[in-house]
């Protein structure tokens, strides 16, 4: 008697469940013995530049130089918020503008939103981007643009890092010190005060590794995709033909969104490819194709407002499937998962008790498309052992989504091998290479494409190794670890005044990060005009209220069951590797 797809879903969860959830992964302290930490791309030598000094005064902080820190800097400086760009302070720990897009540089490396949706303030910029979906040097490039936009280069410390924020009650402001890193140069460090401090600084910031024996006696080359090393693979970033790998054993350990990018490209280099899989990504069609001037002129920036109407338009059609707008403008594979929703919820109203039902509506709904995509790797994939492998087996709400147009045509070539490691991964790496089932595959270099720390694990604080204390000298990470950081719309964290965090807790999500960022930031630069407005421009000090937060809290708990669709899932981030499971309802 055959089984339901649920309960295939099931079984293929509960094999891979791991009784040490995130602590598989090595701490991310102990990651720099095995992969590079610091800034590849900036020249040693290079100056810290301060343009507030020691012991000076700024009205607005903003830590972290990516997409998040563009936004905020540019809507702080049209909405009015700041009066000139010297009230701006941008500090990054990296050497240029850019976020993840700084340090990532990987062979392959694009976005999987479309560059329409995703490039935030297009219309200020009056760029038009190359492609449907961008190249990673685009996207870094585009960020250099954005800043050079709104003149913020000379407002940014880069090569340094928040160190701590202290809150002065009897002074109204914050106490900020930051410790400056120039490449191959003395740390020190930078003290100031800011009227108001906003944290961009991201929730996917460190590589993550898994702890498995043998990783001290592996002698071959390695490294994380997170942060690429041309000088192993050689080429580089705008010229990413991988040399170094021909003739080469190369193993690429990991399969979620990053492989699918990365696979292709060095697939076209190493002598041998080993692919180490322990879960399958779902694996939809792209269709990437050049932007068309005329359509981008006459259809696509064609009005004032378009892209915030075409971001809302696309939410729309990853939120459900109930009251469509009638064009899909995007008309993408992302837009045509609205099961996808069951990550982020949407605007249906299901209550508590219909849930089940809920659940069941979900998955009916799902089955379509999954099974379009398992058997889309039937139909490329010429080895059926193989492409069986390569399935993916739960819903798509489980894991990212992903999009490609040359990750299964990469397994046809002979030179790529899967080497199937469900359900616990690799087992072992040995002095000559990885061993795995009884097996060693001797490998010359092995690439890490396993992804980031939880962004469930630690609030932006956390991840930015920044500490901040706030009224009665409360520590906002340890408030975060012991559930007890309520904040209003997710952006105003109580007891931390004038502060302001763009982070994924409590605040509203989708599939395209750059939508919520750009939102965040119109938000926090309307709420420092407006509430310096109300104060008629006298010493202004913003912070919710506690009946407001309670507010909040209890309206995004009493929306919860709506994500029992993650309970169950396969282990990913999107669940801490199994841990949410285990959370109590409260």
């Amino acid at each position: 008697m055959g089984i339901t797809l649920q309960e295939k879903y099931q079984q293929e969860r509960d094999v891979r469940l791991n009784d040490k959830g995130v602590s598989q992964y090595l701490d991310k302290s102990k990651t720099a013995s095995y992969i590079i930490q610091g800034d590849s791309w900036v020249e040693g030598g290079t100056p810290v530049q301060c343009p507030v000094p020691d012991g000076g005064h700024i009205k607005i902080v903003i830590f972290g130089a990516g997409f998040g820190g563009l936004c905020a800097a540019a809507r702080a400086l049209t909405e009015g918020s700041a009066r000139s760009l010297n009230d701006i302070l941008i500090v990054d720990r990296a050497g240029g503008f850019g976020g993840t897009w700084w340090h990532n540089r990987y062979p392959g490396l694009m976005c999987d939103i479309e560059s329409y949706l995703y490039l935030p303030l297009l219309e200020e910029t009056g760029y038009m981007p190359k492609r449907k979906y961008s190249s990673g040097e685009e996207i870094r490039e585009y960020s250099d643009k954005l800043a050079r936009k709104f003149s913020l280069h000379e407002r940014a410390m880069f090569q340094s890092s928040g160190k701590s924020l202290t809150w002065d009650d009897q002074a109204k402001n914050w106490i900020c010190v930051v410790t400056a890193k120039p490449k191959g140069q003395a740390e020190f460090e930078v003290k100031f005060t800011a009227d108001y401090a906003i944290l961009c600084s991201g929730a996917f910031t460190d590589p993550r590794m898994p702890d498995i024996p043998g990783l001290k006696e592996y002698e071959g080359k390695m490294l994380h995709t997170a942060r690429w090393t041309y000088d192993i693979t050689g080429g580089s970033p705008t010229d990413p033909v991988l040399s170094n790998l021909k003739g080469k054993k190369v193993a690429i350990i990991g399969t979620g969104a990053t492989a699918i990018q990365t696979v292709p490209a060095t697939a076209k280099y190493a002598g041998e490819l080993y692919v180490f899989q322990r879960t399958p990504s779902a694996v939809d069609f792209r269709g990437n194709r050049d932007t068309d001037p005329e359509e981008w002129k006459t259809k696509i920036a064609s009005k004032k407002g378009w892209q915030t109407a075409r971001r809302n338009n696309f939410q729309a059609f990853t939120e459900g499937k109930a009251n469509l707008p009638e064009e899909n403008l995007a008309n993408d594979a992302f837009t045509k998962m609205p099961t996808a929703s069951g990550a982020w919820g949407g605007p249906l109203e299901v209550k508590p008790e219909d849930v089940e039902s809920y659940l069941s509506m979900m998955h009916e709904d799902d089955a379509v498309r999954s099974n379009r995509v398992r058997q889309r790797a039937l139909d490329v994939v010429k080895d059926q052992e193989t492409a069986k492998k390569l399935q993916a087996w739960y819903p798509t709400w489980c894991k990212r989504p992903t999009c490609h147009d040359e990750y299964l045509e990469a397994f046809n070539q002979p030179n790529v091998h899967l080497v199937d490691t469900a359900p616990r991964g690799v087992s072992a790496l040995t002095p000559r290479g990885i061993a795995h089932n009884g097996k060693e595959y001797p490998i010359d270099v092995i690439i890490w494409s396993t992804g980031y720390g939880s962004p469930l694990s630690e609030s932006l604080v956390g991840k930015a190794d920044m500490t901040v204390i706030g009224k009665s000298y409360l520590n906002m990470e340890d408030c975060f670890q012991n559930g007890k950081l309520l904040t209003l719309h997710g952006l105003l964290p109580k007891n931390f005044p004038n502060l302001f965090i763009t982070g994924f807790s409590q605040s509203g999500a989708g599939g395209n990060q750059t939508q919520r960022l750009t939102d965040q930031t119109l938000n926090i630069a309307y709420t420092i005009k407006e509430g310096e407005k109300r104060n008629n421009g006298q010493k202004t000090v913003i912070e919710p209220s506690d009946a407001a937060c309670e507010e909040w809290a209890n309206r995004i708990a009493s929306k919860a069951h709506m994500l029992k669709t993650m309970a169950n899932c396969t282990p990913s981030y999107f669940n801490a590797e199994g841990e949410s499971d285990k959370m109590t309802p409260e």
